[in-house]
């Protein structure tokens, strides 16, 4: 009688402290055993928002792979952003923690007396997501402007010849096929290339117009001709009627912006994707020149086979070089999509020697299969989440958690995921203590489906690793997130 009574009441609070986090906090002052962990994470996986949802959990702890609690841990689920999980762990493993991208500037030909280069400039794209303003105080053309000051010190004044983009590190397949054809435009769907430049996308800031009936005002960074604005979007004085779009016109550099936008409010930030990177940075690079009087006579192109055959002799003026450690901490903590693709990619090219998506992709799967799981137990269509073929099991995911734990490269990797209460997309979240800072853990969120998967340091010391998969719930995200950082608290909890 006493033990129904005990189990009861128990239930009674976990369920209420599912949506009161003062009634939760209450409640964790005093940890508990595993028994009492499982009976806690079956309770809050009877949440009514989870109702009628596919629902897997597992929880395994991290040095000794013990098995804590297993709901479902086998059937293959959406994983949305979790993917990035794989992704980054396959290019820790198979690039190695000292691998970098070396973008490379070169120059062919002969420079003149008088300054003349005859010849052409080469930029040798590596696969780098890193030629952006994002680790240069926002500066976008940083790196192309430090490639003009070495053109400079080389005492070049004019080029007779190109700017040419070697990007065959990579394929110019740039979009996955499985991407949303409808979403081609938006920033997380940004083109997968060799030599890229500002995630491969165009900064356009939105400002009203002077008053109802002129159009917004728009500027664009990094400033350049390679991208056309056609701007129709008025500004209105109604608040109600603020609302506006912005696409880019498919196999094209043209943007549409369309709408009304309200005088009463703030500049607004976008980010459009271009259409081939690899001559949207040549373009940037060759204004840059040409705004320091370096006069360039040609044109800017893609690579071609005399291109490959003279860059053996050509001399190289500067190079570009990002770690991997970086990139994998902006791909997770950040959750770029753009990053992780790009990682992919680079994957596939070290490896196989083929840069493309399912040259990754077949590198990912032979890091599943080492994990000692089967075929039929995964679906992978891409490396960052985006498509909704992926499917993986919380079993695959804790086992890949398990296995960086214990490797050489742990470090990195558990640096690189996002922080309850501190950075990145768990910034927000679990900020109070003790949970605060406890998470290291992966967010993903498609349509239909989210996700959290990660490491939670107990307050004993002990780290859990765990994964929690929710596909087909009605209702908002926000709702799911609340059940996941519940979860999360019975894990830092646990005395074990």
């Amino acid at each position: 009688m006493y033990k129904v009574f005990k189990e009861t009441f128990i239930y009674c609070i976990i369920f209420s402290a599912c949506f009161s986090p003062q009634l939760y906090t209450a409640l964790a002052e005093s940890t508990y055993s595993k028994k009492d962990l499982q009976y806690q994470l079956r309770s809050i996986l009877n949440s009514p928002h989870l109702k009628n949802a596919s629902v897997s959990l597992r929880v395994v702890t991290a040095d000794s792979k013990q098995v804590l609690f297993d709901h479902k841990s086998n059937i293959p689920l959406k994983v949305a952003s979790n993917m990035k999980l794989l992704t980054t762990s396959a290019a820790l493993i198979y690039l190695g923690k000292e691998f970098e991208y070396n973008t490379c500037v070169y120059i062919t030909g002969r420079i003149s007396s008088s300054g003349v280069l005859f010849g052409n400039i080469i930029i040798k794209g590596s696969g780098d997501p890193n030629i952006s303003g994002r680790l240069y105080n926002n500066n976008i053309t940083a790196v192309p402007e430090m490639w003009a000051d070495a053109i400079e010190k080389a005492g070049i004044k004019a080029v007779s010849g190109d700017i040419v983009a070697d990007d065959t590190i990579f394929d110019r397949n740039y979009i996955n096929p499985t991407w949303p054809k409808n979403q081609l435009s938006k920033w997380y769907c940004a083109q997968v290339n060799g030599l890229s430049f500002n995630d491969n996308c165009v900064d356009i800031t939105i400002l009203p117009g002077s008053g109802p009936g002129d159009l917004v005002k728009t500027v664009v960074d990094p400033q350049t001709d390679y991208i056309k604005i056609i701007n129709t979007c008025k500004t209105t004085g109604n608040k109600k009627k603020h609302f506006y779009s912005l696409f880019r016109k498919e196999n094209t550099n043209v943007i549409y912006l369309k709408g009304l936008f309200w005088n009463g409010s703030k500049s607004r930030k976008e980010w459009v994707t271009v259409e081939n990177s690899a001559l949207f940075l040549a373009t940037c690079f060759k204004e840059i020149l040409e705004k320091r009087d370096i006069a360039v006579k040609g044109e800017c192109r893609l690579t071609d086979e005399q291109d490959n055959i003279s860059i053996e002799h050509a001399q190289n003026t500067t190079c570009t070089t990002n770690s991997i450690s970086e990139t994998i901490t902006i791909t997770n903590s950040r959750s770029q999509n753009f990053y992780a693709e790009q990682l992919l990619k680079t994957i596939g090219a070290t490896v196989n020697k083929r840069g493309t998506f399912q040259s990754g992709l077949n590198v990912i799967k032979g890091l599943i299969n080492k994990l000692g799981h089967k075929r039929a137990e995964y679906e992978i269509a891409d490396g960052s989440g985006l498509s909704k073929e992926n499917r993986l099991t919380t079993g695959i995911i804790t086992d890949l958690l398990c296995f960086m734990y214990n490797h050489e490269c742990r470090e990195i990797f558990l640096n690189s995921l996002a922080v309850s209460g501190k950075v990145g997309t768990l910034k927000k979240r679990l900020r109070e203590a003790p949970y605060r800072s406890r998470i290291k853990a992966k967010t993903g969120y498609i349509l239909g489906a989210s996700s959290l998967s990660g490491y939670a340091k107990t307050t004993k010391g002990r780290y859990l690793t765990f994964s929690i998969l929710v596909n087909n719930f009605k209702g908002s995200n926000r709702n799911i997130k609340k059940v996941q950082d519940s979860i999360c608290k019975a894990l830092v909890d646990y005395a074990g």
